[in-house]
């Protein structure tokens, strides 16, 4: 399951990158979100798979793509001249390294450990009670400033839009 989940993140961002269309370049963001939202069942935790699907996947990508439709008023200019020695080299290169982290991650003796110790132990499935334990008691100070954050750029969002009209 691992594997599937892993892929489909993977495919997502590839897909996400190699995309000139924004829009569906929204939609391979959700679905490398979604397997995010799988990796994280796979860990037990379905509440911040749950969290991940309800905050990144519908809020995020749906503002993402609102202010993709709302400000894309002019096509982008095509490239001057094409360069196929660069992209095929570019490729080539890509593939190459993919080829040797693959085989580096696959090789390696850590990762067998890893791999046998988590078939031994599995952690604790994540609570909604944990959760709200942890981030208003432990975390306070870091949700406050985050908020905080949220409100300085929304604020500063409606300033710019704003001194427009």
């Amino acid at each position: 399951m691992f594997l599937i989940f892993a892929l489909i993140t993977l495919a997502g961002a590839v897909a996400l990158v190699f995309q000139r269309n924004l829009v569906v370049a929204g939609l391979c963001l959700v679905l490398c979100f979604m397997g995010v939202a799988g990796l994280f069942l796979l860990l037990a935790n379905p509440v911040a798979a749950a969290l991940q699907i309800i905050v990144y996947s519908g809020a995020i990508v749906v503002l993402l793509l609102f202010v993709v439709m709302l400000l894309n008023e002019h096509q982008e200019e095509p490239a001057a001249r094409s360069r196929p020695l660069q992209r095929w080299l570019s490729v080539a290169v890509i593939l190459a390294l993919g080829a040797g982290v693959v085989k580096l991650v696959t090789g390696s003796r850590v990762l067998r450990q890893l791999d046998a110790n988590a078939r031994s132990a599995m952690p604790a499935p994540m609570t909604l009670n944990k959760l709200g334990d942890a981030l208003f008691s432990q975390h306070l100070l870091g949700f406050e400033v985050a908020g905080l954050l949220l409100l300085a750029a929304m604020v500063g969002a409606v300033a710019l839009v704003k001194r427009d009209l």
